[in-house]
């Protein structure tokens, strides 16, 4: 299949191409990749966070929360990244943390799934302090 235009559906056959192609390549030399979203005109396709790392290294918003939890073990509110919080019936474990965001900077996951939310601050402090339960 040549490509001979740019857009939405050709954005995804890209995409599929790369994640199809690109990891046994990388594979062989430690190495893994992420693509971020897309933005495409009619000539070409831009993955914005493209990102090549040695595998099994931690995410951009992983090493954000260890830095944060870091801080806040010197200066704040501890925070137990281990620890798994029920949240209305639900177990989420903290999972990263995103510093520019100013409303809902810390990152969870749903046990048992690969569903990540976003929440705030005095949330977080909530369900995840140290020496909770």
């Amino acid at each position: 299949m040549t490509i001979q235009k740019m857009d939405s559906r050709t954005t995804d056959v890209v995409r599929k191409l790369l994640e199809k192609g690109l990891p046994s390549i990388l594979e062989e030399h430690g190495l893994s990749f992420k693509l971020g979203n897309a933005r495409y005109d009619d000539d070409g396709v831009k993955f914005t966070g493209f990102r090549i790392s040695v595998s099994g290294a931690l995410s951009e918003s992983e090493k954000a929360l260890k830095q944060e939890l870091d801080w806040r073990n010197s200066y704040g509110v501890k925070l137990d990244s281990s620890k798994i919080a029920s949240i209305q019936g639900t177990d989420y474990s903290l999972v990263g943390f995103r510093p520019r965001a100013s409303k809902k900077p810390f990152i969870i996951k749903k046990v048992g799934t690969d569903n990540e939310y976003l929440i705030d601050e005095k949330t977080v402090e909530r369900f995840f302090a140290k020496g909770e339960k």
